[in-house]
């Protein structure tokens, strides 16, 4: 007796693009070759920077300089410590403020559309502008670019927060709302516990986001080693320029990895 035949696969047919899609491409690639012309765009450009003679001024790398405490080590600590604070300062005030923001823990419309609005605000400045007031303000060091990037936290990590609150699973909440309680406590137990981890995964992003953040903002004397190469710049030492780049990129990379590592075992 013959075992039965399997029916034919039967693949599925490959959905044609719509024609909006087409559109939108076109247009999308039009748009951008008309910026291009614009801006005055040329590709032999990326070509020719490579002849440009101050090339020849990267080397060698002074290292014996770039190894001097009072030249480089220091500095770079003062990055790590206003990265450290202004991550502390910036993450602990987003806190309340992203529960603020999102449609599901926020206790009322009036909390939720005046955050997002001043948040909106301060998500449209710049940190690079934060930085330049701030120095304007309480003058050149480490205390402005702390301020500055603290604010550039709070931005950062209201943003991405809130956003991991509105896809929380709503029925613990429910739960306990229903169970008699009030609003502020209902979400400490029922939506808190399920966020904390992402809560800490952005804690560790946005303080890898001030590492380098800082380093733009020591170019306006916001303190940090961003200050030191503003200063060998002026000067043309770009040698000592590279040195420091290369510490930065080390620090930044090991930085980076034991901050996945870390975020692996949260999420």
């Amino acid at each position: 007796m013959t075992a039965p035949s399997s029916p034919p696969t039967t693949w599925p047919t490959k959905p044609r693009p719509r024609v909006s899609i087409l559109i939108g491409a076109i247009l999308a690639i039009a748009f951008t070759v008309y910026s291009a012309r614009q801006v005055d765009m040329r590709f032999s450009t990326f070509a020719d920077v490579w002849t440009n003679p101050l090339w020849e001024k990267f080397w060698p790398i002074p290292w014996e300089w770039v190894f001097d405490r009072r030249n480089v080590i220091n500095p770079l600590i003062e990055t790590f410590q206003i990265a450290i604070i202004s991550t502390v300062i910036g993450c602990s005030i987003a806190l309340p403020v992203s529960f603020a923001m999102s449609r599901l823990t926020t206790p009322n419309s009036v909390t939720y559309y005046s955050s997002r609005v001043v948040m909106n605000i301060v998500r449209a400045i710049p940190d690079l502008f934060w930085a330049k007031l701030l120095v304007t303000a309480v003058g050149v060091g480490a205390f402005a670019g702390s301020w500055a990037l603290s604010i550039f936290s709070l931005a950062v990590m209201v943003k991405l927060f809130s956003e991991d609150i509105d896809g929380a699973d709503p029925r613990p909440l429910e739960a306990a709302k229903a169970a008699g309680g009030r609003h502020i406590p209902s979400v400490a137990t029922g939506v808190f516990p399920t966020v904390f981890p992402a809560y800490v995964s952005y804690s560790l992003y946005v303080f890898e986001l001030n590492i380098r953040a800082s380093l733009v903002l020591g170019l306006v004397g916001a303190g940090g080693v961003g200050r030191v190469i503003e200063a060998q710049r002026q000067f043309f030492r770009f040698g000592r320029i590279l040195g420091i780049l290369v510490i930065i990129f080390v620090v930044v990379v090991v930085l980076e990895q034991v901050s996945v590592a870390v975020r692996k075992r949260l999420v």
